[in-house]
Order: C-alpha cells, then sequence, then structure tokens
C-alpha cells in the first residue's frame, strides 16, 4: 500500500478545498484541458485528448492512475505549510481509487467543478508542522522516511488532543512502538477498516470456488471447510509494512483460538496479510512449522487473487 500528500487549494495559495472535500468524504483535482474529460478509459501511458494543456502532468497521473483502494493519503495546505488531514482511499483493495463525476459536488468561487475524484475516509487533527520535499506538486508519492515521520506526528498529535499520554510518555512510546501492540485511536480506526475490507475480499475470492467462509464468531476472524478439512484464519493488516508485527500478533492468536480451552484445532492455520511477506518472514514461519509441526501457511492479497506460502490448494 503506497502513502500520498495531496494539496486540495484552487492554485498555489488559493482558494481552499479542503473543507468541501472533507465534508463529502472525497479528494479531488482538476487541470486545464481536461476538466470535463473521464480518465477512466485512458492510462499513465494511454492519455486523452487535451493531455498537453495539463499544468501537473505527474500529480495528475499520480491521482488518475496512481492511488489505489486502501492506500493513505495526508493533506498539506500549502498557506499554513501544515498537514491538516489524513484518509483512506475507499475503493476496493489494490484497485485504481479514481472515478470522474460529471455533476461533482466540489466547485472553485469560479464555479468551476472539480470532477476527478476519490474516496476518501477522511480524518482531521489540528495543523502538524512537516517538511514537504517538493512544495509546489499537488500530488506526491511519500517514501519510507517521509512515512514514518508523518505518522508519528499525526499520532502524537492524536496523544496530545485527547489526553491518551504526555509529550514524554508518548515519545517513550513510539520509541518502544516495534515491541509492543499499542495504536493511537486513530491508527486502530484505520486498520479496522482495512482488516474489513481484506476479510470480505477473501470471503469473494473464496465463493469464486464454490467455498462458504464464515467470518468473526468467538473472537476467531473467519473458518472454511474444504472436503474434510477445517481451516482457521486470521486477518492482519501490516500498518507501516511492518510485516513481522503482524505476523507476531497473529501466531499468538492462532495458537489461543486452536489450544486455549474449550478450543478446538483445526487442521491448517492460514495468516492472511494486506501486503507481500518478506523472506524473513517466510523463513521464520517455514522453521516454526518444521520445528513444532505446526500447520501454517501465510498468504497475502495480490491485484486479483491470493497466494500462499506453502503453497495451497483450494
Amino acid at each position: 500500500m503506497a502513502y500520498w500528500r495531496i494539496k486540495l487549494r484552487d492554485g498555489l495559495g488559493g482558494h481552499d478545498m479542503w473543507p468541501a472535500c472533507k465534508e463529502n468524504r472525497i479528494a479531488a483535482i482538476t487541470y486545464e484541458g481536461i476538466e470535463k474529460t473521464d480518465l477512466r478509459p485512458y492510462s499513465r501511458t494511454n492519455h486523452p485528448p487535451g493531455w498537453e494543456q495539463v499544468g501537473s502532468k505527474g500529480s495528475l497521473n499520480h491521482f488518475a492512475f496512481g492511488i489505489k483502494g486502501g492506500d493513505t493519503i495526508y493533506v498539506g495546505d500549502s498557506v499554513s505549510h501544515k498537514l491538516i488531514g489524513n484518509g483512506y482511499a475507499l475503493a476496493s483493495i489494490g484497485e485504481l481509487a479514481y472515478r470522474f463525476d460529471a455533476y461533482s459536488p466540489i466547485s472553485a468561487p469560479s464555479g468551476k467543478q472539480w470532477c476527478h475524484l476519490i474516496d476518501v475516509d477522511w480524518e482531521t487533527f489540528e495543523g502538524i508542522s512537516y517538511k514537504d520535499r517538493d512544495p509546489i506538486i499537488t500530488v506526491l508519492e511519500l517514501t519510507a522516511k517521509e512515512i514514518e515521520e508523518y505518522d508519528k506526528e499525526s499520532q502524537l498529535q492524536e496523544h496530545r488532543t485527547h489526553g491518551h499520554l504526555l509529550d514524554e510518555e508518548a515519545q517513550d512510546v513510539f520509541l518502544h512502538e516495534s515491541n509492543y501492540s499499542r495504536y493511537t485511536p486513530a491508527a486502530s480506526r484505520l486498520i479496522h477498516r482495512r482488516h474489513v475490507v481484506l476479510s470480505n475480499q477473501f470471503k469473494l475470492w473464496l465463493a469464486q470456488k464454490h467455498i462458504i467462509l464464515t467470518q468473526e464468531r468467538n473472537q476467531i476472524d473467519a473458518t472454511f471447510e474444504v472436503g474434510k478439512k477445517r481451516f482457521l484464519v486470521e486477518f492482519k493488516i501490516a500498518y507501516q509494512g511492518d510485516t513481522k508485527r503482524a505476523i507476531r500478533e497473529a501466531l499468538g492468536q492462532i495458537l489461543e483460538y486452536n489450544h486455549y480451552p474449550p478450543r478446538v484445532s483445526h487442521d491448517t492455520w492460514l495468516i492472511i496479510l494486506d501486503t507481500a511477506p518478506n523472506e524473513e518472514d517466510t523463513v521464520f514461519l517455514k522453521v516454526l512449522s518444521e520445528s513444532y509441526r505446526l500447520p501454517l501457511v501465510i498468504g497475502w492479497k495480490t491485484n486479483s487473487s491470493f497466494m500462499f506460502e506453502p503453497s495451497l490448494e483450494i
């Protein structure tokens, strides 16, 4: 999943479109030449008539052909030079989030409608100072370092606003965040939304194979049967790409759900992530499986399907 920084003003330092976008739960953009052109039939390499007039082709390419469901979008304000909100693109995970609406509710004071849209579940917070790598770019894909800094500052802001922790305590939490499962309410809401989407996508994928998935029962994420084999599924979101942490949390839950009385063990234990595990993850799980004879399989979402290690015949 990618992270983006977007600016929502009508020109550099112009009218602020953020309040309208926030109210309508969307991000919007427009450029001369393509104001009323639906970009869905086109791509990064196949542009519509009028493309040569677009003032920031890179930003429009990102907006229409780069941002996907599940991506995180931060809003940067070019006047206050602060981050003022973030959100989660609401399209299906991995699918392009862009849509076109000729009757868009977003319009500038001139009356010009902004018809290029992305549905977003916005979170708002007080302005957060940040370093902008390229202030004149409207849509910017964030680097790993920027993602870490932006997420840390937004979570610290929530701690301060809602009084969860004192500043010194909050700093300590982030220093130890890789060792403890502790999220702010905003991060928890984001993870929960992605978790629901991932679960539903897996259910639909199984349905294509005429397999019924039972979701959210007795705290277990999901179960299903193939022939006489019973599968238990634990879905995990690798927040900020931290697959190691997601797997650690999943293992504890899977062991409990299979062995804590009066639980009954399943034949195969599936950990399903929203992103591909790295080589160290798969080696770790293989060692566990072979050393302790655990029926562990890790799976992850691809653009249109699911992959498994070791391979799984369903």
